[in-house]
């Protein structure tokens, strides 16, 4: 039980999306006692057992539905054949498993380690997702200012895209103290980058860096994904109403929730000194 309890800890720290079931309830003879447990990765990859035989097969088979639909649910079994809509067993007993959908635990890139950013990963903190910190200035990636970050990037954009795996982060939120390396970061963002990007902008910034992109060749469509200005229409204006509204924003992004249109804030090259 704790070796499998690992394995899922492991899971949640790689930011994998899964499933878990678990004999919730057994009663009577089953091949799967209470508390047994197996996980399924959306590769079919299977870890640890809920009893084996048909009684497995049928909640794999869940389980690779509640990771398609993004949830689980709570089934109950009867495992003697002649019962109707029993399983092909035995066995006579009969067991509930409870079907867990464990999403992925989103990984936020703080592109600035400004007052936003630094109140972005402190929101992050408490909301038990993970963050990492990229800036050109070394003291704003620094450790001692970002103690829970998981990655400090002192990097040019330039370097970063050259030598970093983008793989590993569920969102970007731009929040630099220059316009100019905020563009370039963008500019390889929507070509390299499939997750969330959002950018904290005025509507004149975002207008000006959106006509540079496209004069370098981005499409069209390519930038209608970026989020700017980034944020729920709060009235946000300090940068911890800022964080509040922008963690807002991905968390109804995370759920699914249609939001809707985001106010207009400080540029960032003011706010994330």
């Amino acid at each position: 039980m704790r070796a499998i309890h690992q394995h899922i800890l492991r899971l949640i720290d790689a930011g994998q999306a899964f499933a878990v079931a678990t004999v919730a309830e057994a009663r009577g003879s089953v091949p799967g006692k209470q508390g047994a447990k197996m996980i399924l990765l959306p590769d079919g990859t299977r870890y640890g057992t809920v009893g084996g035989a048909g009684l497995e097969e049928k909640v794999k088979a869940l389980c690779r539905t509640a990771i398609v639909e993004r949830r689980g649910g709570l089934q109950s079994f009867d495992l003697m054949f002649y019962k109707e809509g029993a399983l092909d067993s035995l066995c006579g007993g009969r067991v509930q498993v409870l079907i867990e959908y464990m999403a992925p635990t989103p990984h936020i890139l703080v592109a600035g380690g400004g007052h936003c950013g630094l109140e972005i990963a402190r929101l992050c903190d408490q909301l038990g997702w993970f963050h990492s910190v990229l800036d050109d200035r070394a003291e704003y990636a620094s450790r001692e200012r970002f103690p829970n970050a998981r990655r400090h990037l002192h990097a040019t954009p330039e370097d970063f895209f050259a030598r970093e795996d983008l793989s590993v982060f569920s969102h970007v939120v731009l929040v630099g103290w220059s316009h100019k390396i905020d563009t370039e970061l963008l500019f390889n963002l929507v070509q390299r980058f499939p997750g969330w990007i959002g950018a904290i902008a005025s509507k004149t910034k975002r207008g000006e860096m959106l006509r540079r992109l496209k004069a370098r060749g981005i499409a069209e469509e390519a930038l209608e994904r970026i989020v700017a200005p980034v944020g729920l229409p709060i009235g946000a204006e300090t940068p911890a109403e800022i964080a509040v509204s922008v963690l807002a924003q991905i968390i109804s992004s995370v759920k699914g929730v249609r939001e809707t249109e985001p106010a207009e804030q400080g540029t960032a090259d003011s706010s994330s000194r």
